[in-house]
């Protein structure tokens, strides 16, 4: 098999003139570097890309930790997939299913130089260490992290949850309940959403004024059917997806309640669901920010921590 050597004994070079013809790199005279390539072409010879990206220092890969497979990722991840491949960029995804001990293994990477750079999305919980964990390579977070020492490209949640239930609030409406995957111990947004619904709504229980535990469209609909058989249906349902908000009003639908007559849902996401039928959402801009991301994690910026404002939707 033929390998760097033999291309640098046939044309006379060293191995390292024949690297810089095989990256593309400066300082080879268009003379050799045609020479070289010729040789290239006639021994079919092919560079090992392992080896190609360690003369690079890169491995052209970046992790992306995602809690799961869900609705609510799609076009986050699918905007970052996206612009790592314009980029020259291979992406991992990360399934974290909120376990601290995976996340860990995941920021190792870095460390161990398995990755160029680290893209966090939903955590398990807050880590002590930021700084260390950002000396170990380039990370970014597309939520609020509270530190100094992590780059962060993110949605105001809280400033657009302000907005909502003080929307809400001016129009009269006073039964509102709202959904969410994890509870507010367990969820930075979940704790936000609690804390600007209290600010406007007085206090709130969960089983009451909140339920946790639901995500999806299949969710919704058991969780409305069973729910609605022991409490009335509220004035406004906020879901915390599009896909759980149309399962919701499919749920009622079954037990008779009918969507903007019996009560109205807002859901999270600006995903199609929403436009065929019909309800408020909340966009929570996750192509820009996956764009930027990739902007940041494959440059040489500095750090950078840039809240983006979610547009509210009104159907």
């Amino acid at each position: 098999m033929i390998n760097i050597r033999d291309i640098a004994e046939m044309t006379g070079v060293s191995k390292s003139t024949v690297s810089r013809v095989i990256n593309n790199q400066k300082y080879v005279s268009d003379e050799i570097r045609k020479k070289v390539q010729q040789a290239i072409d006639e021994t079919g010879y092919v560079a090992n890309g392992n080896a190609v990206k360690l003369s690079n220092g890169k491995n052209y890969t970046l992790g992306v930790t995602v809690p799961y497979n869900s609705a609510c990722y799609d076009t986050l991840v699918n905007s970052i997939l996206f612009h790592a491949k314009e980029k020259g960029y291979q992406v991992l995804l990360l399934p974290t299913y909120y376990d601290q001990h995976a996340e860990n293994e995941y920021y190792s990477l870095l460390e161990r130089r398995m990755i160029d750079g680290l893209v966090l999305t939903s955590r398990a919980s807050r880590l002590a260490d930021w700084e260390k964990l950002s000396s170990r390579g380039r990370i970014v977070s597309t939520e609020k992290i509270d530190s100094k020492e992590i780059a962060m490209i993110y949605p105001d949640r809280k400033k657009v949850y302000h907005t909502l239930f003080n929307d809400l609030s001016k129009q009269g409406y006073s039964k509102i309940i709202f959904t969410a995957k994890r509870g507010p111990s367990q969820s930075v947004s979940a704790k936000d959403k609690l804390d600007c619904y209290q600010e406007y709504f007085g206090d709130a229980f969960e089983g009451a004024n909140f339920f946790t535990g639901i995500e999806g469209y299949q969710s919704g609909v058991e969780w409305a059917k069973e729910t609605f058989k022991k409490v009335a249906v509220p004035e406004i349902i906020y879901a915390n997806a599009d896909d759980t908000a149309a399962g919701i009003i499919v749920g009622l639908k079954e037990a008779g309640f009918i969507h903007k007559k019996d009560y109205q849902i807002i859901g999270e996401g600006n995903l199609p669901y929403s436009q065929a039928l019909g309800f408020s959402t909340i966009d929570f801009r996750p192509t820009e920010i996956g764009s930027e991301v990739i902007e940041y994690i494959t440059s040489d910026q500095e750090l950078v921590q840039r809240a983006k404002e979610p547009q509210l939707i009104k159907r």
